[in-house]
């Protein structure tokens, strides 16, 4: 794993002390803003960064009434 993937998994773990969901998370992970033609790869590469931290027990997931996911840090 790179520096730049460690550093990218603290600031999302950081910001999960909140629950958030995919999108809410896309600026600890990239330094621009999310054009809709990259909207799709942008939420792809965070939901992996997301399942790495649930992999490792760092953050959990829960879906609401409308099957939206909401992620948070593991124990809040």
């Amino acid at each position: 794993m790179t520096q730049s993937h460690r550093e990218g998994l603290a600031r999302l773990e950081e910001i999960l002390a909140e629950p958030k969901r995919v999108i809410d998370v896309f600026p600890a992970l990239f330094n621009r803003s999310i054009s809709p033609e990259l909207l799709g790869m942008a939420t792809g590469e965070a939901i992996a960064h997301l399942n790495y931290l649930l992999a490792t027990e760092r953050a959990a997931r829960q879906q609401d009434e409308r099957g939206v996911w909401w992620w948070r840090q593991a124990g809040k």
